[in-house]
């Protein structure tokens, strides 16, 4: 699993390449532990690398989306394609999170929140 991140100004924008999986879910919690250094409301998850998720990769977001409630930060996933799509819905993990199509809704929508919370 290959990760990146960017910081902008609706959040911190987190790049995901490979498959989500148990062992790659250990690379992803380590790699997020950074991004709350950034102080910022929105953590964008961009699936478009993500070919394949297993429902252990997607139970390792769980502790950051735990904290990021903590934080009253929101975590967005953007660009699913439709098994993980349906993986996240029939999950309940929808339920957690923001799950939109694409980059240009995730920015709209976090910047939208972050306004509102000014």
């Amino acid at each position: 699993m290959e990760i990146s991140t960017k910081v902008t100004d609706a959040g911190v924008w987190v790049s995901m390449r490979g498959s989500l999986d148990a062992i790659s879910g250990e690379v992803i919690q380590r790699e997020l532990r950074s991004v709350f250094q950034h102080n910022r409301r929105s953590l964008l998850i961009d699936f478009s690398g993500v070919a394949e998720a297993t429902p252990a990769g997607l139970r390792s977001l769980i502790p950051y989306v735990q904290q990021i409630q903590a934080q009253k930060m929101e975590l967005i996933l953007f660009n699913l394609n439709e098994n993980i799509q349906k993986m996240v819905k029939n999950s309940g993990f929808d339920s957690l999170v923001v799950v939109v199509d694409s980059l240009d809704t995730a920015i709209g929508y976090a910047l939208s929140k972050s306004l509102k919370k000014r």
